[in-house]
């Protein structure tokens, strides 16, 4: 899917949590729907520069990170550990389970750190939780393009299996993704409902939560018809390209005869087999 798709459906699911796991902390929320954005976009790393500043910039920024840091370490990780030589630009990195995994322990260690050596461990509160909506926004991100025709492959590079549906994400006449959004919408509004109008009681709202975001990613799944299948690697065969004659006229040998007396008919080579 396109940024945008991806931002905003991964907001939509996050408040649906966040309503439930922190409704009366407006700043957490906040924190979380950050880190999750963020999540959302790392992945992208084939994202093109936009021409001119615009907000789509600030997202490919965002990407600069993993293109420039994280996929290096991914490619020399898998060639030290397994013997798996990767391209660093090959988005089959970033959209993988390990690949996820690695990319947030890299901004993990990129935020804790600092923070532990600032703070001294007593503000890390916020860390976490930009982390832990950071981890929401690339599992969100997986199960968003899984939903795709390109689609992710899961275990790559140990693996070719590819999980793929059958959304095409620049196709205007395919309504689905914004079914996506008006379903997600609704969800939350039921949630919010029932979380504000008294009828949520401490622990109960919480399976009606995880319900609600099942509903909302199992219909993306089974509306995206999404299957798995295995990429062949096999070798490119040589292919020797035979000349077609479309002129039958024409002359794949050099003459020893002038134009002329070709085209007059008299075609002449120096052919020891013509001799009598």
């Amino acid at each position: 899917m396109i940024t945008r798709h991806h931002v905003a459906l991964t907001i939509l699911c996050t408040l649906i949590l966040c309503s439930v796991l922190v409704p009366s902390d407006p700043v957490l929320i906040m924190v979380i729907c950050t880190g999750a954005c963020t999540g959302a976009i790392l992945p992208d790393i084939q994202m093109k520069k936009p021409q001119g500043f615009q907000i789509r910039t600030f997202a490919w920024i965002i990407s600069r990170f993993t293109s420039i840091i994280s996929t290096p370490l991914i490619c020399r990780l898998y060639q030290v550990l397994g013997g798996h030589t990767c391209d660093p630009g090959d988005k089959r990195l970033t959209h993988s389970v390990p690949g996820t995994v690695f990319l947030w322990a890299t901004c993990a260690a990129f935020l804790l750190v600092p923070a532990f050596i600032l703070a001294g461990g007593t503000a890390l509160h916020l860390p976490a939780a930009f982390l832990g909506g950071v981890m929401l926004g690339l599992v969100l991100h997986l199960i968003e393009d899984m939903c795709t025709r390109k689609g992710i492959s899961p275990l790559f590079p140990f693996s070719t299996t590819r999980v793929s549906g059958s959304i095409r994400t620049c196709d205007m006449t395919d309504q689905r993704i914004a079914q996506f959004h008006i379903y997600d919408c609704s969800v939350e509004g039921i949630v919010l409902g029932f979380q504000y109008l008294g009828n949520s009681n401490g622990m109960i709202s919480v399976p009606v939560c995880l319900i609600a975001l099942g509903s909302c990613l199992g219909m993306m799944i089974w509306s995206s018809d999404v299957s798995i299948s295995r990429e062949e690697t096999g070798k490119k065969v040589n292919e020797k390209r035979i000349p077609i004659l479309v002129d039958p006229f024409t002359v794949q040998e050099k003459p020893d005869r002038p134009s002329s007396e070709l085209l007059m008919g008299v075609c002449y080579f120096n052919n020891a087999g013509d001799e009598n």
